[in-house]
């Protein structure tokens, strides 16, 4: 899977930070929470649409969020180690977002597919 930093305008889609997934097929957008840990709050996918999860998702684990948080700040996020900790995080999220989307571009995948 590809990564890369994907800017929105502010007005359009607010939030921290977005990630452009699969080569532009997906979006997913994320905020940081008062606690500091990263949680997807929007993602829109080809074929389905923008979806935006209920405010109770799950959250990243501070460790997690803050490896995510360091290579958004130094621009290297397309890295196995932020594809793992993503991967993760789409499985344990896929009841609060739309797991035929997710399935469908290959989110759901373990981390030694």
């Amino acid at each position: 899977m590809d990564i890369s930093l994907h800017h929105w305008p502010a007005s359009t889609r607010p939030c921290r930070f977005s990630l452009s997934l699969k080569s532009d097929s997906v979006f997913a957008d994320f905020d940081i929470d008062d606690d500091g840990r990263v949680y997807l709050c929007r993602i829109s996918f080809d074929g389905f649409g923008c979806c935006s999860p209920e405010d109770c998702i799950p959250r990243l684990r501070e460790d997690e969020s803050q490896v995510l948080l360091r290579a958004v700040e130094n621009g290297a996020i397309d890295q196995d180690p932020i594809r793992r900790v993503l991967f993760q995080y789409f499985r344990k999220v896929q009841n609060h977002v739309w797991h035929d989307a997710l399935r469908h571009h290959g989110l759901l995948r373990k981390d030694n597919e």
